[in-house]
């Protein structure tokens, strides 16, 4: 049976109270389809009551013939200014540059309908001007469910826009130390057996609460913090506290993870993870800086230890992160394109309002973060005591 075999129904819910009565039955069509963690309830909401503030929440719900959820997608909406102009902005509810979904809260035939719909409705009355999805991965669904649900009258930017690391897991570990060149195993098995020897190092996987997770925060704030930069509870305003509630809300379900290792005189290593079903979105490292371990190449042993627990546990896939790192893709992991994924209207003033923001957040990008965020101020830094800034707003914002 293909989606246009089916017969859908769908609502918009606005706002957080009127999916609150939904939450069960969203938890349950997200373990059903496979979604990521960031379609569950219990991330939007908790991402919801830090960050929602200015926003707009939009959720299409669609029930097949048997009155059936097949699919809930959640949209934000929010303003950007550019001098008196503003424009509207749609995406996926409770996403930023770094999330890449490979899977939404839908069913495989409700999915490119449910995203017609959505594109529709979403830029129907002028409530937004453009939606964005970007990044979208090309191991994921949704690049061809918003390609394939583009009705006539609408436009579509589809270019690229960077790569993601993908580790797909074998059944067993030793399967995975086998997809190894000979001379990584050699290097990690020496190193696990020297940092064993020398400094007691136990590896362990908890699923923190608020309180581990503020212990993590300060862990990874003092590792960039000596090589001068603030890292990421500083660049990202509000995600100390809003992962710590996370960490709490996610303790009955044991979705948010730690590989732990631990040595004789305290922490050596920490790997944070988000997990749902099969996949698992590995979110952030924290690691001691002592010379000796970096020789013995801690952070190396840490990711394989953390692929371990995580083939142990069933996982099949690991969602590593947006950009480019060598370390990853010698250790099993694939560089899989993203794309930049925006619809717009094609009359009107929505492509003047698109070709404006687009030329803005070049403006931006260039100018702020690559320029002052990654050159200037860091070097300033360096001669001068200033202290480590979060990102601006404005710039997160245009990442579309």
């Amino acid at each position: 049976m293909t989606d246009t075999d089916v017969r859908l129904t769908f609502k918009w819910v606005d706002g957080v109270k009127g999916l609150e009565h939904m939450t069960d039955a969203w938890a349950a069509l997200a373990r059903q389809t496979g979604a990521d963690i960031y379609a569950a309830p219990v991330w939007v909401l908790t991402w919801w009551a830090h960050f929602g503030r200015g926003k707009t929440l939009r959720t299409l719900v669609a029930y097949d013939a048997q009155g059936q959820l097949v699919a809930l997608l959640p949209f934000m909406i929010y303003p950007v200014w550019l001098g008196p102009v503003r424009i509207r902005i749609a995406k996926l509810a409770a996403t930023d540059p770094n999330t890449v979904i490979f899977q939404l809260a839908a069913t495989e035939t409700a999915l490119k309908n449910s995203c017609a719909e959505a594109l529709n409705g979403l830029l129907d009355d002028g409530r937004a001007h453009l939606v964005s999805f970007t990044p979208a991965s090309e191991h994921g669904t949704m690049l061809a469910a918003v390609r394939n649900g583009v009705a006539p009258g609408l436009a579509l930017i589809d270019t690229p826009a960077g790569t993601h690391t993908v580790f797909e897991l074998p059944d067993t570990f030793e399967g995975y130390l086998a997809n190894l060149s000979k001379k990584r195993r050699g290097q990690y098995r020496r190193d696990l057996k020297h940092l064993q020897n020398d400094h007691g190092l136990t590896t362990r996987m908890v699923h923190p609460d608020a309180h581990q997770f503020g212990d993590f925060v300060d862990f990874h704030n003092r590792q960039w913090q000596e090589v001068g930069k603030g890292g990421h509870f500083v660049d990202w305003p509000g995600s100390a506290a809003f992962y710590c509630d996370l960490a709490d809300a996610t303790q009955q379900g044991q979705e948010t993870w730690f590989v732990e290792q631990q040595g004789q005189d305290g922490p050596l290593a920490t790997q944070f993870c988000l997990v749902k079903g099969q996949t698992c979105h590995w979110r952030l490292p924290a690691r001691s800086t002592d010379p000796e371990l970096e020789r013995l190449s801690l952070g190396k042993i840490g990711l394989v230890q953390m692929i371990e627990q995580l083939i142990a546990a069933g996982v099949t896939r690991i969602e590593a992160g947006v950009g480019a790192y060598g370390y990853k893709l010698v250790y099993g992991g694939e560089s899989v394109p993203t794309h930049r994924l925006i619809v717009s209207r094609r009359s009107g003033i929505s492509p003047v309002l698109l070709k404006l923001c687009l030329g803005w957040a070049r403006v931006l990008h260039l100018v702020y973060y690559r320029l002052w965020f990654g050159r200037v101020a860091p070097r300033l830094r360096a001669v001068i005591p200033l202290k480590n800034k979060s990102l601006w707003s404005s710039w997160i914002k245009t990442r579309i």
